[in-house]
């Protein structure tokens, strides 16, 4: 038996090894270093406009991070006056070893970048300066997009008013500067099939950051097996934990007995609505008044992925965690 168990911890020892050698030659040889800058000249259309509109402030999250934000809000609502200014900071407090802070994204900020540069910056996360974003901008689901989608965001961000705001310099750590030297991924558009529901909702739920938010993690910021959508993974909101939600079809725990206008109802409740942090007891990541301006027909359909997934029983209190 010792025998076996030790032939058995040599293969694992040796799979992990070379998955991790594996993992390093893609990401830092195989990858290009960098990616040309697409040759766009993007016209404005009004579809193209309303629809990056829409994208950008209720599925992505654009304007909901780039902007300074109100926390006597339930939601933390971005400010009037201060759309795309830039300032939501990341940093110690929320687990980072270094500092960095949203960017305008206004004409103040953008107005010399080219429709390429900013494509580029998107989709393959790479700044026009040559230096790779870290991935809390997720570009590792952004170079999935379809790419008439992408086309859509630049223009509506052509259209922002300009705002005028000075950032804090980054504060890269050895970290970040290592992630800094991966290689460019290239993009690899999402080929949805638009007749079926639950691949459309697959592809605006992974977009807006259901499977991130809501999945717990360990101390490294990666998934746990077996707990996709589980809730639990504590979110700091103004230096308080929140605990995300289990939104797995589990009937106990998660949202299994929840119609699918419910799902629909639970977010446009908060259209239009501004809650002080207050009178709710409590503060929340989560972008309530971003995502209560999703079109219904695409809230039934991030309902129908998700009760396609797996439940997983686990119950979670949104202020004392787990339970």
């Amino acid at each position: 038996m010792t025998k076996w168990l030790s032939i058995m911890l040599l293969a694992v020892v040796t799979a992990g090894v070379v998955g991790s050698v594996a993992a390093w030659l893609y990401f830092f040889v195989l990858l290009p270093r960098d990616l040309p800058v697409p040759d766009l000249d993007l016209e404005p259309t009004p579809a193209r406009l309303e629809r990056g509109n829409y994208l950008a402030n209720a599925v992505f999250g654009c304007i909901y991070c780039h902007s300074e934000r109100d926390w006597s809000l339930f939601g933390a609502p971005p400010k009037a006056g201060r759309i795309g200014a830039g300032g939501e900071m990341f940093d110690e407090s929320m687990g980072l070893s270094g500092m960095i802070v949203a960017p305008n994204i206004t004409p103040y900020a953008l107005g010399d970048w080219s429709d390429g540069e900013i494509y580029r910056a998107i989709v393959n996360g790479l700044h026009r300066d040559g230096y790779a974003f870290f991935p809390i901008m997720p570009f590792d689901v952004y170079l999935h997009l379809d790419t008439e989608d992408v086309y859509a965001i630049i223009a509506y961000l052509r259209t922002l008013p300009t705002v005028i705001s000075t950032t804090p310099q980054r504060r890269p750590s050895r970290l970040m500067q290592f992630v800094g030297n991966v290689r460019a991924l290239p993009a690899n558009p999402w080929l949805v099939d638009r007749s079926d529901p639950v691949e459309r909702g697959e592809y605006l739920g992974v977009i807006a950051g259901c499977r991130f938010c809501h999945t717990p993690a360990d101390n490294r910021a990666r998934a746990l097996p077996g707990m996709q959508f589980a809730g639990g993974r504590a979110m700091l909101a103004n230096s308080a934990p929140v605990y995300s939600a289990n939104i797995s079809p589990d009937p106990e725990t998660g949202i299994g007995k929840w119609s699918e206008a419910d799902f629909i109802n639970r977010f446009k409740t908060f259209k239009g609505v501004r809650l002080a942090t207050e009178s709710v007891g409590m503060q929340t990541q989560h972008a309530w008044t971003e995502y209560a301006q999703m079109q219904p027909g695409d809230l039934a359909d991030i309902y129908a992925w998700l009760m396609a997934q797996p439940p997983v029983r686990h119950a979670v209190d949104p202020l004392a965690g787990p339970r």
